[in-house]
């Protein structure tokens, strides 16, 4: 599917001045590795995602950072695609038609904690905010079986189950 967009035109070299001074990765086996999740626990998935590999991974750091490759997307009418840890197993993080994947695993800082909530950038991993919130008396009610990897930004966009969900429900059910 990579050679689809090669061939609508893409300027590439324009897409890179665009994304000066983020930390991309072109190596195609690098980019291979983060253009996937676990969708190939899935017969089915796996041979329709085999080959879906996008022109452009960016690990992204800041908000800022954020804006410039979302812009860059949509001034090169690219697809885009964000992914977190990558534990989903439904393709969820899978560059269908290439373009670019923005990694946002380097935004893992936990920002606030108060009160039963707490504020943290979308590539916090589950793990880590659990500890955090342990060292103020508190838990999370709910994680996934893959919460050393996970992360919060994919466990709400793609996930939102796993343990502690029997009893309050997942987090699309009132109350939880």
């Amino acid at each position: 599917m990579s050679a689809l967009l090669e061939s609508v035109g893409t300027d590439w070299d324009a897409v890179r001045r665009d994304l000066r001074g983020l930390n991309l990765i072109e190596d195609r086996s690098q980019r291979k590795q983060l253009s996937k999740d676990f969708y190939w626990y899935s017969p089915i998935l796996s041979a329709q995602l085999d080959d879906c590999i996008a022109e452009l991974v960016v690990k992204v750091s800041t908000d800022d950072d954020v804006r410039q490759v979302a812009a860059t997307a949509a001034r090169h009418r690219l697809p885009l695609t964000v992914r977190g840890g990558g534990t989903g197993n439904y393709g969820q993080c899978v560059p269908l038609e290439g373009g670019l994947v923005m990694d946002v695993t380097p935004m893992s800082r936990v920002l606030e904690i108060g009160g039963g909530r707490m504020r943290v950038q979308a590539g916090a991993r589950m793990h880590d905010i659990d500890l955090a919130a342990r060292e103020t008396g508190q838990a999370l009610r709910m994680w996934p079986s893959t919460w050393h990897v996970a992360t919060i930004g994919g466990f709400i966009a793609g996930g939102f189950g796993g343990i502690g969900v029997f009893s309050p429900g997942t987090l699309r059910d009132s109350g939880a």
